[in-house]
């Protein structure tokens, strides 16, 4: 199970004690390029890990703002596991074909009873989701077309503050609610501001 070694729910844990739980993982799914995974009316109550390929997530309201890419080695769906809830919160959709393993919450249960310290990774990863989340509050309630923007790219961007301009920038501009000409305007004036940096697809966030 390529890219599986180093998921969430394994840190700290022995070699060993990662080799008994693959061992009693249920078989693979396959999903198609452009295959709806989770939807807001269908999903299933399972953690979703992806093994190989990648895959996306969108909002389930009228802006279909984009949330999250998806690649091998992580997961989606943990927050809707345990607990009633009647749907989903974002569409996910397959960005390749891909490979996936789905986590009832009976399996995670029986996990979490067997190697306590999962329990712990699970909670911890549910705690940075609901910062990612924090964020992404912030890029919804921003005041201007620049700061919509720039939060956009905060919140898209990795450790290093470096975010991937997607190769489809009208759907971008869609996705943050602004037109094409205005998102190309505010990054002109966001690296002018000195705020970001722009170099072929990539953008540098400044932090000041």
């Amino acid at each position: 199970m390529e890219n599986f070694e180093n998921f969430f729910l394994f840190k700290n844990l022995t070699q060993g004690e990662k080799t008994v739980i693959i061992s009693e993982l249920p078989d693979a799914e396959s999903f198609k390029k452009r295959d709806i995974i989770y939807s807001a009316e269908q999903y299933p109550n399972a953690l979703g890990i992806i093994l190989k390929g990648e895959a996306f997530a969108v909002t389930n309201n009228g802006s279909r703002l984009f949330m999250k890419s998806f690649k091998a080695g992580t997961a989606f769906g943990a927050a809707a596991v345990f607990g009633n809830k009647n749907e989903f919160v974002s569409t996910i959709t397959a960005k390749t074909d891909i490979e996936m393993l789905f986590l009832t919450e009976d399996k995670l249960k029986k996990i979490f009873l067997e190697f306590p310290q999962t329990a712990l990774n699970y909670i911890e990863f549910l705690s940075e989701k609901i910062r990612f989340l924090n964020k992404k509050v912030g890029l919804l309630s921003s005041k201007s077309a620049e700061d919509t923007v720039l939060n956009y790219l905060t919140s898209a961007a990795d450790s290093g503050g470096n975010a991937v301009l997607p190769s489809n920038m009208t759907l971008l501009s869609k996705t943050i609610g602004i037109s094409r000409a205005s998102l190309y305007r505010c990054l002109d004036s966001l690296e002018e501001r000195g705020l970001i940096l722009k170099e072929n697809n990539t953008v540098k966030v400044i932090k000041k």
